[in-house]
């Protein structure tokens, strides 16, 4: 039976990371530039996407100097923050992070989503992080920082 994604982000914890990060677009011939991303980072979020366009590296800024991928990535975002849940989330919550985007957007805000099988993930402009945390207040059981 689905859980309902209100009464779910009522009870679930956010943390935002203490790092900043970056959106990183590299060519699919660097995978392990990406490999190694994942491998060296000692952040505590990290993530690789692989797409039919190469690959997608969110990754904190300190990992990103320490490869010294810019002349490899076709271009990067950010810096950015990431907000998880905190809690262990239930599989089967139909619109769960429709419910966190919709008021983020209707403010002109992005949080861009990111899905992992115990927690979800957003990342959002370092800029935007006071007014997304201040709308993840509004519906979740709390943000903390750290």
């Amino acid at each position: 039976m689905a859980y309902d994604p209100i009464e779910t982000w009522k009870t679930m914890q956010v943390k935002v990371w203490p790092e900043e990060y970056y959106l990183v677009d590299l060519p699919v011939e660097h995978l392990a530039v990406a490999v190694s991303a994942l491998e060296k980072s000692t952040a505590k979020y990290c993530t690789v996407t692989r797409d039919q366009f190469g690959f997608s590296l969110v990754i904190d800024v300190k990992t990103w100097r320490a490869l010294g991928i810019a002349s490899l990535e076709r271009k990067h975002f950010g810096p950015l923050k990431v907000l998880s849940t905190n809690s262990e989330l239930p599989f089967d919550v139909p619109g769960f992070i429709r419910t966190a985007l919709e008021p983020v957007n209707a403010r002109r805000l992005k949080a861009a989503p990111v899905c992992g099988l115990r927690a979800d993930h957003f990342f959002t402009g370092a800029d935007q992080l006071d007014e997304v945390v201040a709308i993840f207040e509004t519906f979740s059981g709390g943000v903390t920082h750290g």
